[in-house]
């Protein structure tokens, strides 16, 4: 071999020539294989999402992110997925890693902010998903939930201005009707809201938690069949819909479908850890069966999710009493009655500045 300064270079020499590059050589393929092997398993992954087959997707996009974990666009993936299985608290960190991908921002933030919405966690909701209001394609979305954050948090004015602004830019919007219905719903007005909501479904027929608000009003009403056949509708469009299956248990359960409920009510823990009266019923098929030590666990889980409503706690007092911990049981049972005090005040001081209605 001649190499450039035209010296021959002999076979020992050449050997260690090439064990010099060889290296480089296999880094670049090496690097050209895991770039291949990414946009593969990503390609895999947006076919299997396609389909509907989220948990696949899944696999593609996480076996995608561990071969480069830094890659925002790869997290986006992930949250995406997260997010369409119902897997929401999973979702967020994968989403927020992917805000620093700028094709991919705006709309992990949306859906950060919808996740915050529907966890009750109307600041975070807000600050999220504020600066998406003028965005043609979220715009709307975006207006509805501000208002019902604006809306609950006190902040009349900017419901107001967030109101008005939906009603302009968009008339006739699916969302205005079904804000309609949530305000004729806290009225008690089920006829009025249930109306609205159906005009909303007229207008977006796949909008979701359209079709559990009516069938919660018709849960509300003890009219279960009809109650039955929307909450099942709602999970038609969202397999993962926490709620839809507690009501759906909480309706087993009044017809004494004791197994089916036990099934529905994990569902909707499976669908959401955090759903609190999903503890509380599957304490309650517990009870039935003298599964005290069941029992106990499930309601001291329910006492966690929420310490300070009397409930849980008198339940756990129960469960430890009938377990034989008389003492522990006791402690319990003075901490509901606080808690119990505490909240009979709070009623009848909301009686006593609650407004009289218009006349």
């Amino acid at each position: 071999m001649r190499p450039a300064n035209g010296r021959i270079v002999g076979r020992s020499a050449l050997r260690r020539h090439m064990a010099g590059i060889l290296p480089f050589f296999f880094l670049l393929s090496l690097l050209a294989q895991q770039s291949e092997s990414i946009a593969s398993l990503t390609r895999l992954g947006a076919d299997y999402l396609e389909q509907g087959d989220l948990s696949k997707a899944l696999d593609a996009f996480e076996r995608a992110v561990r071969l480069q974990p830094s890659d925002p666009a790869l997290q986006f993936n992930v949250g995406l997925a997260l997010y369409r299985m119902g897997r929401y608290r999973q979702a967020l960190e994968p989403l927020g890693k992917a805000l620093a991908h700028p094709p991919s921002a705006e709309r992990a933030r949306f859906l950060r902010g919808t996740i915050f919405f529907q966890s009750g966690q109307l600041e975070a909701c807000a600050r999220e998903i504020e600066g998406l209001r003028s965005d043609p394609g979220q715009g709307e979305e975006v207006l509805f939930m501000l208002i019902e954050c604006y809306r609950r948090l006190g902040r009349a004015n900017d419901a107001q201005a967030a109101f008005l602004e939906l009603n302009r830019r968009f008339p006739g919007s699916a969302f205005v009707h079904r804000l309609m219905g949530v305000a004729y719903d806290a009225q008690t007005n089920y006829d009025k809201a249930i109306e609205e909501f159906q005009a909303a479904l007229r207008v977006r027929e796949d909008m979701p938690e359209i079709a559990f608000a009516i069938g919660y009003i018709y849960w509300k009403q003890q009219e279960y069949a009809k109650a039955r056949s929307w909450l099942e509708r709602e999970l038609a469009g969202q397999p993962c819909y926490a709620r839809a299956h507690h009501f759906l248990a909480e309706i087993d359960r009044i017809e004494q479908k004791w197994d089916a409920a036990a099934v529905r009510y994990r569902k909707a823990l499976e669908c959401d850890p955090d759903l609190a009266d999903s503890y509380l019923g599957l304490g309650n098929l517990a009870e039935r069966e003298a599964k005290w030590e069941e029992a106990l666990k499930l309601y001291r889980k329910l006492a966690e999710l929420k310490p300070n409503d009397s409930q849980p706690h008198f339940k756990v007092g129960l469960a430890l009493q009938r377990t034989g911990r008389t003492a522990e049981a006791q402690e319990e049972f003075t901490r509901a009655r606080k808690l119990l005090a505490a909240e009979q005040e709070r009623d009848r001081r909301g009686v006593m500045t609650a407004k009289p209605p218009k006349r």
